[in-house]
């Protein structure tokens, strides 16, 4: 049966009075007065947690918000505005960032909610890019970004009792200041009314504050049973009460820290290995934070791999249950959307999110593509088209059922490359070394041979010089080190068992002709066919496993048009297609279970040693101390990699993560070595 009836969200909707008074459905109560709205909001959550006072004197440059409630968003484009204006007046405080992270269990729609904030002009620098980004009813997280980085909005969508449990917390908690602006406390559980206080412990840093609407006395007595100290405060021009408070108490999960953890905050310059989307992503994240970037490719440009191809397709990998896999592409999707349009709004890149045609070409196909569509996912992010429409569709005669994903599309990654490379050159703390190849990294010991605080990478570089083709040795030291090197990954010792796969791809470039020329749409079968891009289509693609050679292949051509022909039969505009011998051929790192490798990399040596010792021990796994990994991203790496870009460099600096901890776990990198483990099964030497 499928659980992803557990998943479904529901959305708050909303009337409108004659005096343009928004009403909700879920609640018997005036959702807001629009000429009070910002005022309840400054004087509640803004000067209730006293800023942007405590901004000035802040000690770190980022400061995070938790919010119980998104609403209307009136706190955020409220909270946002004034962050903004409080850095172009102290432009040189360590407080640089505000991350605010809100939880709604009944989202508006994107149409309610732009009927509600276009009565605020005043903020129209805010709302535009919050409509702009504004995710579907989707579960989980949903990462927004505004002023070039320097706010990011994390929504989290589903019960929100859950959804605060599934948060990633960070090494000395995440909220500096709490909004409670709209609990959805259960009367029947007292279990999850105590988890959700106990939440806010955990999550809490050890002097953050916190501003409630709900004034009761079993809230009041809740948040002090969890360490705040809280006051009763009369709210807005004396109506009502709130509720203020401050954490008066070092939270559990604070107690002890370890120099690991405490290292974190040190991490400033980081090494990258790798020069495709994946690489160039984490670079962008990373240098908007502040830190120190330094790329290291062993090509002579950027993108030579499988992120060089002419054309890509843009869409999500689901499934009927909606499962945390799901969960993970979808998510990442929409924030794919959002960061390539942000890219290319900068530095145009070629591309078209008309929509991608999935064919439902056979009695499998059709089997499988009915269970994605029965996850009752939203219309806006995929539906079911029927023949005559996917003919209207793709502008050519196919006959074929499908799904249709009306916000995917295609793009190429060859520009897509150029422009990040063009938005790279913004930042003065990003470094690019072409034909760097790093043969090894090891610890740099310190002088006394202890593990300092402070670790530090020696990286080896084979370092090609251009003119005479010779080579030598070059060493280079960093904090911290990403690996985002694709299948490359497996040539370092620290990464020898890493449970990776190779998948050769082919595809092929065609010419358009008067037949093919009317191609409106991305089309996915066994492969897939893009609309042309200067008179050329990509036509793809094999894959071929454990096969790493990049040589051109006649026959593959033929495989790519043939698998075209057996799916769309029968179709003049599909024998008209000529194959040449132009083509792209790269090689795809794949996983088993389609989860990529995300985080920090495991002590691969510690690990073995632990487990021949005690034969059954998989606990207090450790890990190689700034050393983070980012491969494995299949054949999907255009959806997901924007995202586990952002997701590692929230890591890399301690920050809250834009992700469920437990779709965060199936990303992590000894997976597999415990699977093993727990089946007393060897690991490889």
């Amino acid at each position: 049966m499928s659980q992803a009836k557990n998943n479904i969200i529901k959305q708050s909707q909303l009337y409108w009075s004659d005096q343009l008074e928004a009403h909700s459905n879920q609640f018997d109560s005036a959702y807001f007065n629009k000429d009070e709205a910002i005022n309840i909001s400054q004087y509640v959550f803004c000067d209730g947690n006293l800023l942007p006072k405590r901004w000035e004197s802040f000690s770190s440059p980022l400061f995070c918000i938790v919010e119980i409630g998104f609403e209307r968003a009136i706190n955020f484009i409220n909270t946002a505005q004034q962050f903004i204006n409080f850095n172009k007046h102290y432009p040189d405080v360590t407080l640089q960032r505000l991350h605010y992270i809100s939880f709604e269990q009944y989202p508006l729609s994107i149409e309610a909610l732009t009927n509600v904030l276009q009565q605020f002009p005043q903020f129209a620098n805010v709302i535009k890019p919050l409509i702009e980004q504004y995710p579907m009813k989707l579960i989980g997280c949903h990462r927004l970004s505004f002023n070039n980085g320097q706010i990011l909005l994390d929504l989290w969508f589903g019960d929100t009792n859950q959804q605060l449990n599934n948060i990633n917390k960070c090494h000395g908690g995440i909220a500096d200041a709490w909004f409670i602006n709209k609990l959805y406390l259960s009367k029947d559980s007292t279990k999850a009314h105590q988890t959700f206080f106990d939440n806010l412990s955990k999550h809490s840093k050890r002097q953050a504050t916190l501003s409630a609407l709900t004034a009761t006395s079993l809230v009041r007595k809740s948040l002090i049973q969890s360490g705040f100290n809280i006051k009763i405060d009369k709210g807005y021009q004396q109506e009502g009460e709130i509720l203020l408070g401050e954490m008066n108490r070092i939270p559990a999960n604070q107690e002890s820290s370890t120099s690991l953890h405490q290292s974190h905050t040190h991490i400033k310059d980081v090494a990258i290995i790798g020069g495709g989307i994946s690489a160039l992503c984490t670079a962008l994240s990373l240098a908007k934070r502040g830190n120190k970037v330094t790329i290291y490719t062993k090509d002579n440009h950027l993108g030579t791999g499988a992120s060089g191809n002419l054309q890509g397709a843009l869409y999500p990998l689901l499934n009927q249950q909606h499962d945390e896999l799901g969960q993970l592409f979808a998510n990442a999707y929409l924030y794919a959307l959002n960061f390539y349009k942000e890219i290319d709004h900068q530095y145009p890149f070629a591309h078209e999110f008309n929509g991608v045609i999935q064919l439902a070409y056979d009695q499998s196909s059709t089997k499988k593509l009915q269970k994605i569509h029965d996850a009752k996912l939203p219309e806006q992010l995929l539906h079911w088209i029927t023949p005559k429409v996917t003919n209207e569709l793709a502008g050519v005669s196919i006959d074929h059922s499908a799904l249709f994903y009306p916000t995917g599309g295609w793009l190429s990654p060859r520009e897509v490359i150029t422009s990040l490379h063009k938005k790279l050159n913004e930042f003065s703390n990003i470094t690019i070394h072409y034909q760097h190849q790093i043969k090894t990294f090891s610890e740099q010991p310190s002088l006394d041979g202890q593990r300092s605080r402070l670790i530090k990478w020696m990286l080896q570089a084979e370092v090609t010089n251009t003119l005479n083709s010779n080579t030598e040795l070059k060493e280079y030291t960093h904090n911290a080190l990403v690996i985002a090197a694709g299948f490359d990954t497996l040539t370092f010792s620290q990464c020898r068992a890493v449970p990776l796969s190779a998948a050769r791809g082919q595809v092929s470039h065609i010419k358009t002709n008067s037949a093919l020329s009317p191609l409106k749409r991305t089309l996915c079968h066994e492969g897939y066919l893009t609309p042309d891009i200067k008179g050329e289509h990509c036509m793809g693609a094999t894959f071929k496993r454990h096969d790493q050679d990049i040589e051109y292949r006649e026959s593959e051509q033929t495989d790519n048009h043939q698998k075209l022909k057996k799916c769309i039969a029968n179709k003049p505009w599909v024998d008209s297609i000529t194959v040449n011998d132009q083509a792209h051929i790269g090689v795809r790192c794949t996983t088993r279970d389609h989860f990529p490798y995300v985080g920090s990399l495991t002590d691969y040596n510690q690990l073995k040693q632990d487990y021949e010792l005690t034969s059954s021990s998989d606990e207090n796994i450790k890990a190689l101390p700034g050393v983070y990994l980012l491969t494995g991203l299949g054949s999907r790496g255009l959806c997901s990699a924007p995202l586990l870009a952002e997701l590692l460099a929230s890591e890399i600096n301690n920050e809250s993560l834009p992700i469920d901890k437990n779709i965060y776990k199936k990303m992590q990198i000894p997976r597999q070595w415990i699977n093993y483990i727990r089946k007393n099964k060897p690991l490889k030497d």
